[in-house]
């Protein structure tokens, strides 16, 4: 992956090798917490984790409600990364890099995550663990890059880590055929929807954007767009972070009766802005985006995974891919993009405003590709994906 020169020379910046170091002396001493507490016995627990502890959402906190329901004997634990984070009633929160949290990666029977545990880790005998992944892929993954835009440390990483897994959890033959060779897994995957998709089919989808669109003081006759790009892993700052993504740019005006919802990548978090179209709403630190994709009418995305999800609820999604070319060429798609895509793709944001009216309009123009999307990615979604997964996993026990 080449690095711009600002980002090269933020790799040398002073701040960024202090962060480095203590980074580096904070894993040290986590592995030989763990490596102690691996030497106890193994505890009736369940952990859960969702980017580290940066969101409580996505399929883990889906499977970990559907658990807290049955009578399974097991204490339930949700990582999140700051102690004022909540968690749903009968979960418990155990925060990220505390010495609970290295006990429970030890001791826990179960273990369910969405993204990479820490270097350190290494399952034991006893312990089962369920990765749920993050999306389902559009841009090549893993083994698939063709590019260099994945290093041989990473690939290294996740085939370790992909050892330890007991299930993969798929929501389509698409993903099932896609992600245990992208990467590295040859064990049992489990095709059963997305849990983090529950939401968007089940009884409580109303009240949830209704309650969430009078949280965000978005009125009824109001139309929220929601705009979350994806994370561009050739963009960084000039001390070596994530640079954030936004095409609206601030002077961008929205038609009236309209509202811009502002999601930035989890991987941006620290450079997101939610400063575009004259006022949007900042939504990047909500909780779980699936409640955002109900209080939208709209989304407005590049190459996220977030298009598959929101899919599942018919309505419109609109395309801004200005560096489509360049975004294509580092990393590579699984299919023809521009072909396929379920909306109008659009290579600035003012035409793509200007488009907002219609957007009712272009969604009945693309039913057809609309519709084939839906059956290729979500045939599944019907509330209980996270049902299905505990009756496979725990069934013993639930």
């Amino acid at each position: 992956m080449r690095l711009n020169k600002s980002a090269v020379l933020g790799l040398l910046e002073p701040r960024r090798l202090f962060g480095i170091i203590s980074r580096r002396r904070a894993i040290v001493q986590q592995t030989l917490v763990y490596r102690s507490e691996r030497k106890k016995p193994l505890l009736e627990a369940a952990l859960f984790q969702s980017f580290e502890g940066a969101t409580v959402g996505d399929s883990p906190l889906q499977i970990a409600l559907e658990l807290a329901k049955r009578n399974t004997g097991l204490e339930l634990f949700y990582v999140v990364k700051k102690s004022n984070q909540q968690v749903p009633a009968g979960l418990s929160t155990v925060i990220f890099g505390s010495r609970k949290w290295l006990s429970l990666l030890a001791r826990a029977q179960y273990l369910t995550a969405n993204n990479n545990l820490p270097e350190f880790f290494s399952k034991r005998d006893g312990q089962t663990y369920v990765q749920t992944w993050h999306g389902t892929p559009l841009k090549r993954l893993g083994r698939d890059i063709e590019t260099n835009a994945a290093s041989p440390f990473y690939i290294a990483s996740m085939a370790r880590e992909a050892a330890g897994w007991n299930y993969l959890i798929s929501p389509s033959n698409y993903c099932t055929q896609i992600l245990p060779k992208a990467l590295g897994y040859q064990g049992e995957v489990l095709e059963v929807g997305y849990p983090r998709n529950d939401h968007l089919t089940d009884l409580h989808a109303a009240a949830i954007r209704a309650k969430l669109r009078d949280q965000l003081g978005v009125k009824v006759t109001e139309t929220l767009v929601l705009y979350a790009p994806t994370w561009r892993d050739t963009k960084r700052t000039a001390t070596g972070a994530w640079a954030g993504v936004n095409f609206f740019g601030s002077a961008a005006n929205l038609p009236q009766g309209f509202r811009l919802a502002f999601r930035g990548h989890n991987n941006t978090a620290k450079n997101n802005s939610g400063k575009t179209a004259n006022g949007a709403i900042d939504v990047t630190s909500y909780p779980d985006i699936t409640e955002l994709y109900l209080a939208a009418d709209i989304l407005v995305t590049d190459y996220s995974s977030s298009m598959f999800d929101f899919s599942v609820t018919g309505k419109p999604m609109m395309f801004l891919v200005p560096d489509l070319e360049e975004y294509e060429a580092n990393r590579g798609f699984y299919f023809d993009f521009r072909s396929e895509a379920p909306g109008k793709l659009y290579d600035n944001a003012e035409a793509l405003i200007a488009d907002l009216p219609k957007a009712k309009q272009i969604n009945v123009e693309y039913a057809v590709k609309y519709a084939q999307w839906r059956q290729m990615f979500n045939p599944l979604e019907d509330g209980h994906a996270a049902a299905r997964t505990v009756d496979k996993v725990w069934g013993n026990k639930a």
